[in-house]
Parts: C-alpha cells; sequence; structure tokens
C-alpha cells in the first residue's frame, strides 16, 4: 500500500510537472506502463492507451518514475540517431503450428463499458488464431496482451465479465507455454498445471480422452507440469474462445 509520504511526494511531482510515470506496480507483482493521472488516498489513476484506469489505492505497490525528455533550446539543432545494423536472427527449428479452432460468430452489440478494452484486445487475439499464427508472433502477442488484460480486469469496480476475462487471458498463456515445451520426437507437449483448466468442459474431456488412451499421450510425472498430447493447444484455444463469448454476453447485459 502507498503510505501518506509517499502519496504525498506523488502529488508534489505530479504538481510541479518533474517527471512522468513509466511504470505501475501491484501489489500482485504485475505491472504495466503508463501514465498517472491522479493520486489520492482512496484511488490511483493511470492513464494506459489513451484509456483511464481506476484503481484502489491498496492495491498499488510502488510507482516508478522516469526523468521528461528534456525540450531542446531554440536553435539547437538535435543530431540525427545513427541506426543500428539490423541484427540477424539465429536460425529457428520449425515447429508445427496446431490447428486453430473455427471462429466464433461475431457479436452483433459493441460493448461500451470498462470491459470493453479487455475484450476488444482479447477478441484480436481470437481472430489471430483463427486465421492462423505462428509461434513467435503468437509469444509476441500473448506477451503484449497480458499485463494490459490483467490491468484492465484488476479496475475497480471490476468490469463485467472479469473472471471469464481472465481465465480466457490464462488459456492463452497456457497455450503458449505448451506450444513452446513441445516435444520434439513424440506429438506431446508439457502443459502447466492450473486451476483454471477445471473451468473447462471442453479441456476435461480431452484430458479423459487421452488418459483413456495411455502414457504415450498422457503423464503425469511432475508436480507442475503434466504431458499430454500436443491437440491440448487447439482445445485451450477453444476454452478461451468460449470464456470470451462468455464476457461478450455479461458485458452486453450490464449495458444500461
Amino acid at each position: 500500500m502507498i503510505g501518506r509520504l509517499a502519496l504525498a511526494a506523488v502529488w508534489l511531482l505530479l504538481w510541479r510537472g518533474a517527471v512522468s510515470a513509466e511504470v505501475v506496480e501491484f501489489v500482485g507483482g504485475d505491472r504495466v506502463e503508463g501514465t498517472l493521472k491522479e493520486a489520492t488516498p482512496a484511488a490511483v489513476i493511470v492513464e494506459v492507451a489513451g484509456q483511464s484506469i481506476r484503481f484502489e489505492t491498496g492495491k498499488v505497490r510502488a510507482i516508478y518514475f522516469r526523468s521528461p525528455v528534456p525540450t531542446p533550446s531554440p536553435g539547437t539543432t538535435t543530431p540525427a540517431p545513427t541506426q543500428a545494423p539490423a541484427a540477424t536472427a539465429p536460425a529457428q527449428s520449425p515447429v508445427a503450428a496446431p490447428a486453430a479452432p473455427p471462429a466464433p460468430p461475431a457479436t452483433s452489440a459493441a460493448p461500451s463499458t470498462s470491459a470493453a478494452p479487455a475484450l476488444s484486445l482479447l477478441q484480436s487475439l481470437r481472430s489471430a488464431v483463427a486465421n492462423g499464427i505462428g509461434l513467435r508472433e503468437y509469444e509476441a502477442q500473448v506477451s503484449y496482451l497480458t499485463p494490459l488484460v490483467t490491468l484492465y480486469v484488476a479496475a475497480s469496480p471490476p468490469p463485467p465479465g472479469a473472471e471469464a476475462i481472465r481465465d480466457a487471458m490464462r488459456y492463452y498463456v497456457l497455450a503458449e507455454s505448451a506450444w513452446e515445451n513441445q516435444g520434439i520426437l513424440s506429438r506431446t507437449v508439457w502443459l502447466k498445471r492450473d486451476e483454471a483448466l477445471a473451468r473447462c468442459a471442453a479441456y476435461e474431456s480431452f484430458a479423459r480422452e487421452m488418459q483413456d488412451k495411455g502414457e504415450a499421450y498422457y503423464a503425469e510425472r511432475m508436480r507442475s507440469y503434466l504431458e499430454i498430447s500436443d491437440g491440448v493447444i487447439p482445445v485451450l484455444w477453444s476454452c478461451a474462445a468460449d470464456r470470451i463469448a462468455e464476457a461478450e454476453k455479461l458485458t452486453v447485459a450490464a449495458k444500461p
């Protein structure tokens, strides 16, 4: 929790315009880059991607600042940066892309509540998966979206469908980890254990089917991971799509 002295320092910095917020860290360890708009004993308001999000002060652990870029004096010529030579990426072993689930039907009503930004981000990822996506691009999108979605669902009060939105993002993260840990010789992946898996009927059904096929398709050899057929990746994507659809309905139902 931000103490009174820390808040006083934040107010002073904002009033003087000496610095701008760079990173806001939450109690759970999540971080997000943004611009601090307001800090009071009750709430912290952060602007991210043009959206102002309000958080209870008790949820914020720390706010890290950076010095503003100095404005050049009149008549001063700023030298153009020297362009660095493009780095050559190391060759990557080809990884087979899992078959994407069919795209769900588009919703006719556009959500207008605070959940809309998070849903929009997840809907874009759902579309990318349905249209076919490579591992590296998928990793980049998941890495970019995860902290933003976490930020939106942590808002106070939580938006409609927050739990469904959170689960959808977790399924996408689990699919990313599984895809990265795909077997070279076998058609299996290491899947991280997560309590969200129990909330997806499609995964539960798939896991039972793989267990019935034997250890070549399902094996529990580690405390934090299990080995399962790589067919689980599109199943996880389907779990995410189902939770997004649920969040869409809850968001539309909450419209005034």
